[in-house]
């Protein structure tokens, strides 16, 4: 059952403008005739729209008042006419005695003809495809308007709602609510919009494959829901879903291709807006890559350039790096170029979510092979809380694309431009990690000591430069030998202090004298100058390398 209000999603009936009677819009509406004849009452059929030029009213415009009286009673869906070819306006009094009547009167624009209005109307009547149809390229056309003039996802998911007359919901890859229709913000719909959201985030992957479900209410114990997923496709390697509440109770003339028309234009949308966020991350990672490399030295063009990035001037800041592990192992990595990178999106997005969690403020981007975030905290967060966020996203990515991913993290900076030494920690805790755990870690990096600096310069490098440094004390062949060495540890630790060695190493102090004596004289260099005691405190850390005095 059509009523008036339904005829205007009609082509010929969009421009057509009521000038009367809008309450009575809801009259049933079952057939279309067109007459010229004042008598034409006594033939009308029931709830009949009339289509004329007023041929029959030239003369006497204000006639029209008794002839739409009649029609009311009838009674009759409304009368459309043709202005400006016998009647150029109609009088006040008549449009009164109409809007008394809740009786539409509809302005035809003069362009159209009759006899073309008439069958197309008729066949809207006739024919249910034909008007599901219609309605569809109308879906398409108000969606298509709205898009170009640049609405939101949440205006089209909204007008998707009011034009279906039913609960609307559009879920991202993840099963996050991205946009929802006006029937969420009534108080008992909130939870329902809840409960949906933690249902398809638990399986995401089993529900976007389905057409349609049936859930629990969660207001009421004894009834269910029925919803209807539509994929909305875009570059991004999972689809977004579009619920329809009910869908198979929609109001006519709302059909599944009206949803899908829409769902289109809402595809573009999102097409749209991935674009724009592809170039502002191209832009970050310029940006981002080069700062970490050092190649931005200035403080002040690095807060300048990097506030329209989310950089935040007075922080402290910890970078992370990670990457997906073993790429010849993962079916994930084994595919096209275009598949990688969309996948790449994937996980970027993934975590962009679960980073926020540990700081709003969390910076990310791709810096070659790597995922790098910067975290940016104001007051103190500890490691430990990092890493566990860290692992839930780890556990997350593994169950959600099944890959298995590594972490490196490096320490808290307390200055920008001490941005490139915790992202060259992070790098190294990775790469560490990699060493010691090969798959699915989180290394934090560790400050080196001296003696692992050390550790990394060559064996023989090492070698000259302890035997250089100590001579004869390298290697020591007697306990008086053994003696000279103990007490020139003990007494560069204490800072050149004779009293405190002697009493440290229990013998007189004129004893520690002559000890440190006879150590200069086959060093043939004075101990105490700041030169000579840093090598020989470096020498001295190299000594378990070369002798059997225990490991490092």
């Amino acid at each position: 059952m059509k009523i008036v209000e339904d005829l205007f999603i009609v082509d010929v009936f969009q421009d057509a403008e009521v000038i009367a009677g809008h309450a009575g819009l809801k009259r049933v509406v079952e057939s279309i005739e067109v007459s010229e004849t004042p008598d034409v009452i006594n033939f009308l059929a029931e709830n009949s729209l009339l289509l004329t030029t007023g041929f029959a009213f030239k003369d006497d415009p204000l006639a029209l008042g008794k002839f739409i009286s009649q029609m009311s009673k009838h009674p009759c869906a409304g009368i459309a006419i043709k202005l400006k070819r016998f009647i150029d306006v109609i009088p006040k009094e008549v449009v009164d005695l109409a809007n008394s009547l809740e009786f539409p009167i509809i302005v035809i624009p003069p362009s159209l003809t009759l006899g073309n209005v008439a069958h197309q109307l008729l066949s809207f009547l006739w024919n249910n495809k034909i008007e599901e149809l219609f309605y569809a390229i109308h879906i398409h056309k108000k969606f298509t308007d709205m898009m170009i003039k640049g609405y939101n996802l949440q205006s089209l998911i909204e007008n998707l709602g009011y034009f279906l007359k039913n609960p609307v919901l559009l879920l991202s890859p993840l099963g996050d609510i991205v946009s929802f229709s006006q029937h969420f913000h009534k108080e008992n719909m909130k939870n329902m919009k809840e409960h949906v959201e933690s249902l398809f985030k638990k399986n995401i992957e089993n529900y976007s494959e389905k057409s349609m479900i049936t859930i629990d209410h969660p207001n009421s114990t004894n009834s269910s829901i029925s919803l209807n997923i539509v994929q909305v496709k875009t570059m991004h390697p999972y689809p977004s879903l579009l619920i329809i509440f009910n869908a198979e109770k929609l109001p006519y003339p709302s059909s599944q291709l009206a949803i899908e028309q829409a769902s289109t234009v809402i595809s573009f949308t999102l097409l749209k807006n991935e674009a724009i966020r592809e170039s502002s991350r191209l832009l970050e990672n310029n940006f981002f890559g080069s700062l970490v490399e050092g190649n931005i030295d200035l403080k002040e063009e690095i807060i300048y350039r990097g506030k329209q990035h989310g950089l935040i001037e007075k922080a402290k800041y910890l970078c992370i790096v990670f990457q997906i592990d073993g790429e010849k192992q993962d079916t994930f990595l084994q595919s096209d170029l275009m598949t990688r990178n969309r996948s790449y999106d994937f996980l970027y997005e993934l975590f962009k979510k679960s980073i926020i969690k540990i700081n709003k403020e969390s910076i990310l981007f791709i810096k070659n092979r790597f995922f790098v975030s910067i975290i940016q905290m104001t007051n103190d967060c500890l490691l430990t809380s990092i890493k566990k966020e860290l692992e839930a996203f780890q556990e997350e990515a593994y169950n959600t694309l099944k890959v298995s991913l590594s972490f490196g993290v490096g320490n808290f900076v307390n200055d920008v431009t001490y941005i490139p030494i915790t992202y060259s920690e992070a790098v190294d805790a990775w790469k560490q990690g990699e060493e010691l755990y090969q798959r699915k870690f989180i290394n934090l990096y560790e400050t080196k000591q001296l003696i692992e600096l050390i550790h990394l310069i060559p064996k023989e490098n090492l070698k000259n430069f302890y035997e250089n440094t100590l001579r004869s004390l390298a290697y020591p062949k007697t306990k008086d030998e053994e003696d000279l060495i103990n007490t020139l540890i003990v007494f560069l630790e204490n800072n050149c202090e004779i009293t405190i060695t002697s009493k440290k190493l229990f013998i007189h102090r004129n004893t520690v004298k002559y000890r440190i004596a006879k150590c200069e004289g086959i060093l043939g260099y004075l101990v105490h100058e700041p030169q000579n005691s840093l090598h020989l405190r470096m020498a001295l850390l190299m000594r378990p390398i070369f002798t059997k005095t225990g490991g490092i």
